[in-house]
């Protein structure tokens, strides 16, 4: 994807927007954790009392005005925003502020509730693009066939479903449920989707490598700071695992991310360790215009308003067995 001079388009494909209201309904949804784990729980070294009153005060219109602001600064055409504690109806009214450079991820809150698959369906006409999934802080594997009414809301809405599994900066989490493997037959099963893994698997580089084998529907983020690799054995440098993922997945199947949020403000320095990286490997022209923004708009079926797509861009997943929706 490139604009009208042929320079690459960037989009990021995995944010966050966080709000005051959105601590609060986690702080007030009823829980099955201990009263002491909550009360010591930190995210970055923040109680989420003192993460809630940082965004006190600050309205939707202001967070999307500081936003594109940052994009414009970063070169960003736009974003695709998760909401933190599935507030769906906050993210709607976000990204409906500018639907051509703000791009909103739904969330479920339970997926276990039986209006899970109704929810999804609602996702499109609330102006919503795809659908987060967190095994880890949901506790739960998804080959259950229990979920699989939300993979069939999927295909037949055309929503791309992005999962986190791995590590996780999240309070509470449960590894058990952090390998991608319980995936693998899912994506065979519905080859319609587009199933996409954040941070490079976040620490389950090798399994999610694993899911690149004999499908063409299975995607991966490189957002975030990927400090998972301090946890990894070798601790590969990051232009290795992006070898990797490219190697197995291909230029048509990784996607640029960030995961900047407002408390850090747009992680430039991401931005420009993985530009750099990208540099040093070479890529063609093309390649590269789709791993920083080509992809993301494909599988996720953005508005880019003016922005161009190259050949390797919209159409080209097309015909590739699911990547393009």
């Amino acid at each position: 994807m490139t604009t009208a001079s042929g320079v690459p388009l960037l989009i990021d494909a995995h944010l966050h927007l966080v709000t005051a209201e959105m601590f609060r309904r986690m702080r007030e949804r009823p829980g099955t954790l201990r009263a002491e784990a909550v009360a010591r729980a930190r995210v970055r070294g923040k109680t989420f009392e003192e993460r809630r009153a940082a965004l006190e005060g600050i309205t939707l219109e202001q967070h999307a005005a500081t936003w594109l602001a940052a994009f414009e600064q970063a070169g960003v055409r736009g974003g695709c925003f998760i909401a933190v504690g599935e507030g769906n109806d906050e993210l709607a009214s976000f990204v409906a502020i500018n639907p051509e450079r703000l791009w909103g991820i739904g969330s479920l809150t339970d997926p276990r509730h039986p209006d899970a698959a109704r929810t999804v369906r609602s996702f499109r006409a609330r102006g919503l693009c795809g659908l987060k999934l967190y095994p880890p802080i949901q506790r739960f594997l998804p080959n259950d066939r229990a979920f699989y009414p939300i993979y069939e809301a999927c295909a037949e809405e055309g929503i791309p479903i992005l999962f986190h599994f791995g590590i996780t900066v999240g309070a509470f989490y449960d590894l058990s449920y952090a390998s991608p493997l319980p995936l693998s037959a899912v994506v065979k099963e519905f080859p319609e989707v587009t199933f996409v893994i954040a941070h490079f698997g976040a620490g389950f580089l090798r399994e999610t490598l694993f899911l690149a084998y004999h499908t063409d529907n299975v995607c991966v983020d490189t957002s975030g700071t990927n400090n998972w690799r301090l946890y990894h054995p070798g601790e590969p440098s990051l232009e290795q695992v992006f070898r990797d993922a490219l190697r197995t997945f291909g230029p048509k199947r990784v996607l640029f991310g960030t995961d900047s949020t407002a408390f850090d403000g747009y992680r430039h320095h991401i931005l420009k360790e993985q530009l750099d990286v990208l540099d040093r490997l070479e890529l063609s022209a093309e390649d590269r215009a789709l791993i920083l923004g080509g992809n993301a708009a494909r599988v996720f079926r953005l508005d880019v308003g003016q922005a161009s797509v190259g050949a390797g861009g919209g159409a080209a997943g097309q015909g590739s067995g699911g990547v393009g929706g």
